[in-house]
């Protein structure tokens, strides 16, 4: 029990803005983090079920509850995905070697390409929140998108070699079990399980577009940077969530068009 609890501090603490009590990091606290990692999506879940009861009860717009929805998640996690995002989209941008991309994951400054691939991301992601009709059933297949997405990013860390000897990465891949495959695999899918009984079509997409995110992100990790990294594995949450959102969108589209 104290192993689990030292993980989900572990993982709130690294993954979200949310004060936490204080462990010792060693292997042992760090065992489980990427294991504990949905559990942030299971929060962010929940936070945008309340506000879409909250927005109900006082008759909010649309498109407010469509900007909420697009910030909320970068918020409560403090962006830490999204900077793995803006870091490699600025490296493969640059066109250069391995190397060259590798040291510009490391540097901290934001570069154009940086900043205008997370403006293009929120900006698409603020269309298609806008574009799906909210609803209990839409809103919590919305809440899954942040489970799946996160469990889909930890188990790209799990299993892709990571190029570094160092980071943050390369430590909590060090210290987690040979389990950790077990139970990211478990976590996709009892959240599939969970967006099938809400909605089959739906259910089916996400997964569609998680494998297909899932294998863009290890080629890109093999071909473009040599090996699998934090920011990768930020690039595959981020570049998994707005792909399921679009599965979604579609889902809905077409049920309302054909059914």
């Amino acid at each position: 029990m104290k192993a689990l609890w030292t993980a989900v501090v572990a993982a709130f603490s690294t993954f979200s803005v949310l004060p936490t009590p204080r462990i010792a990091w060693d292997r042992y606290s760090l065992k489980g983090v990427l294991c504990a990692l949905p559990l942030v999506g299971v929060l962010i879940g929940g936070l945008c079920c309340l506000y879409f009861w909250l927005s109900e009860l006082l008759k909010l717009p649309a498109v407010l509850s469509a900007a909420i929805l697009t910030v909320l998640p970068v918020a409560i996690s403090g962006g830490i995905h999204m900077d793995g995002f803006a870091d490699t989209v600025d490296a493969l941008a640059s066109h250069a070697d391995a190397e060259k991309k590798r040291a510009i994951l490391k540097d901290p400054h934001a570069g154009a390409f940086a900043i205008l691939g997370v403006g293009c991301y929120l900006l698409l992601f603020f269309g298609l929140t806008a574009a799906l009709p909210l609803s209990w059933k839409t809103v919590g297949l919305f809440g899954i998108v942040q489970v799946l997405s996160r469990a889909s990013g930890a188990l790209a860390g799990a299993v892709l070699e990571p190029y570094n000897k160092e980071g943050m990465l390369k430590t909590f891949r060090d210290a987690s079990s040979r389990a950790s495959v077990a139970v990211l695999t478990g976590w996709i899918v009892l959240a599939l399980i969970g967006a099938a009984l809400l909605d089959p079509l739906s259910a089916g997409l996400m997964l569609l577009a998680g494998v297909c995110v899932f294998f863009h992100v290890k080629r890109t990790a093999q071909k473009q940077f040599s090996g699998m990294s934090g920011d990768l594995a930020g690039y595959c949450i981020s570049l998994s969530a707005i792909a399921m959102l679009l599965g979604l969108v579609l889902s809905e589209r077409i049920g309302s068009l054909w059914f």
